[in-house]
């Protein structure tokens, strides 16, 4: 998960920073934590995301700039469609019906003055069990061995098949995973934020950084440097996918 906070005064990002450290540590949950003190420095970092069904926004009102919190929560909205969740930590309580106005649709408002952590925790353990339901109906499920793999499809970089032991191996962010499946019926578990740029080869349309030429072939290149050919009969489909 991937907690986005954005508030002007660098102690109270140490506090909120520090409190969801305990609660989600406590809880055994994997996240990152993303602290900015403006606008546009956390309207960059969020434009630099591949997905945004993970993300915490923990947003001030009062940011000491020209834009407010509320005009930062409404362009994120414009970016992640509501995938994310939000919840804005404020002394401006008074602001809490503009809220609505900016149709925002916000996980919780809470007063900075007002038991803050015990407040911010009750928060969290609700945005948990959101995230889990995510993460429950959208991963894909693999048994290995005596290992079940429950892995997200927006962080699956691409797919491809593995002659010499006849399996397909699943590049992830994180890692790689070999699995006993052909590529046609892993296919069918793939929404069309996937795409097979070859006839062993499925990439995340999302993670494709760039397309360079090398001599006459063509190439995309993916997350983590990773490049994979794409193949000549399709070439033309995928320029077109991707300049779309």
């Amino acid at each position: 998960m991937n907690i986005i906070i954005c508030e002007d005064k660098q102690e109270n990002i140490k506090e909120i920073s520090r409190i969801a450290k305990d609660f989600f540590e406590d809880k055994g949950f994997e996240y990152s934590i993303n602290a900015f003190n403006n606008f546009e420095k956390t309207i960059n970092y969020i434009k630099s995301l591949h997905s945004y069904e993970d993300c915490l926004y923990i947003l001030d009102i009062d940011l000491k700039q020209d834009k407010n919190g509320l005009m930062l929560g409404r362009e994120i909205r414009n970016m992640d469609e509501y995938k994310g969740e939000m919840i804005y930590v404020t002394a401006y309580t008074h602001q809490m019906h503009s809220v609505f106005k900016y149709k925002l649709k916000i996980l919780d408002f809470i007063d900075k003055g007002y038991n803050m952590e015990n407040d911010l925790k009750e928060s969290f353990k609700v945005y948990l069990k959101i995230y889990q339901d995510k993460v429950r109906n959208k991963s894909l499920v693999f048994k290995i061995g005596g290992n079940v793999f429950m892995i997200r499809p927006s962080d699956i970089v691409c797919i491809e098949t593995d002659k010499t032991k006849k399996k397909i191996i699943i590049y992830t962010t994180k890692e790689q995973i070999s699995v006993n499946l052909t590529l046609k019926e892993i296919q069918e578990k793939l929404t069309n934020q996937f795409i097979q740029i070859h006839r062993s080869i499925i990439v995340n349309k999302e993670h494709i950084k760039k397309m360079e030429n090398v001599n006459e072939d063509l190439y995309v290149v993916l997350t983590g440097g990773i490049k994979e050919i794409v193949s000549k009969r399709r070439e033309k489909e995928i320029k077109a996918c991707i300049t779309l």
